[in-house]
C-alpha cells in the first residue's frame, strides 16, 4: 500500500446567498473561494436556507483536491480517496474528474469539471452524471469524525497511472449533480479537512496498491523425433 497526499492548494469554490437555485447553478463561477483554510463545514453542499426577511436563499458548495501521480506508471489493483469529516455530514456525495485550471484554485474554478453543463431547471433538466467523469460512485454516508473511504473506480486507476496529476471533485449528488432544487437546510451539508490542517493527521490522502504481476514460471521439455 503506497501513499499520495493532496496539494496544498486544495479547497473549496462555492456560490452562496443566490435568490434562485439557477442563480446558484447555472453558471462556471463561484462567488467564494479558499485554497487555504484547513476546513469547511460545508465545504461540499447543496442546499436552502432562511433569507433575512423572508423567502430563501440557495447554495452551492464544491470542493477540489489535486495530487501528484508521476511516479505511477503500473496499473492499479485499488485505491482509495480518503476524506476527514467536519461538523456536518448530511449529505450525499460522489468524486468526479476535475481538470488543470484548480491548480490555481479561485472563484473561477466553479465549474472546472469534466464535461459540466450549466443547464439548470432544479427538476433535473441539467442533470450531469452522463456528462461527468466519475471517480467514485454515490457516497452516502459521512463520517464527522474520523476519514470517509471513497473507492476509486476502473476510471480514476487508469488515470492515476497514464496522468501525471490527477484532479479531483468532490460534489453533492443528489441535488447539484443532478439538478434537484433542495428544500432542506443542514441535510445536504457535508464538511471536511483539507491540507492546510496543521501535520498530516486530518489531510486529504490517496492510498493505492499496484495489481500483482502474474509470473510465467512454466518450464518447457524440447523434444527431439
Amino acid at each position: 500500500m503506497a501513499t499520495i497526499y493532496a496539494h496544498t492548494n486544495d479547497g473549496y469554490v462555492g456560490r452562496n446567498n443566490q435568490l434562485s437555485w439557477s442563480n446558484a447553478r447555472a453558471t462556471t463561477s463561484g462567488v467564494g473561494s479558499s485554497s487555504t483554510t484547513n476546513s469547511s463545514a460545508i465545504g461540499t453542499s447543496a442546499y436552502r436556507a432562511a433569507a433575512r426577511g423572508g423567502g430563501y436563499v440557495f447554495n452551492i458548495y464544491r470542493s477540489f483536491f489535486y495530487f501528484d501521480t508521476s511516479g505511477i506508471t503500473e496499473d492499479l489493483s485499488e485505491a482509495t480517496f480518503k476524506v476527514y469529516g467536519y461538523n456536518q455530514g448530511g449529505g450525499d456525495l460522489i468524486a468526479v474528474k476535475s481538470n488543470s485550471d484548480i491548480e490555481t484554485l479561485g472563484t473561477a474554478d466553479f465549474g472546472s469539471i469534466v464535461g459540466w453543463n450549466t443547464t439548470t431547471d432544479g427538476s433535473g433538466g441539467g442533470d450531469n452524471e452522463s456528462n461527468v467523469t466519475k471517480y467514485s460512485a454515490e457516497i452516502s454516508t459521512w463520517s464527522t469524525s474520523g476519514y470517509n473511504d471513497i473507492a476509486l473506480n476502473a476510471q480514476a486507476l487508469a488515470d492515476m497511472r497514464d496522468d501525471d496529476t490527477v484532479y479531483i471533485c468532490l460534489l453533492n449528488y443528489d441535488y447539484d449533480l443532478l439538478d434537484i432544487e433542495p428544500t432542506g437546510h443542514t441535510s445536504h451539508r457535508n464538511g471536511l479537512y483539507y491540507t492546510n490542517y496543521t501535520g498530516t493527521s486530518r489531510d486529504p490522502y490517496i492510498d493505492y496498491d499496484l495489481a500483482v504481476v502474474a509470473e510465467d514460471n512454466a518450464i518447457f521439455f524440447g523434444t527431439n523425433f
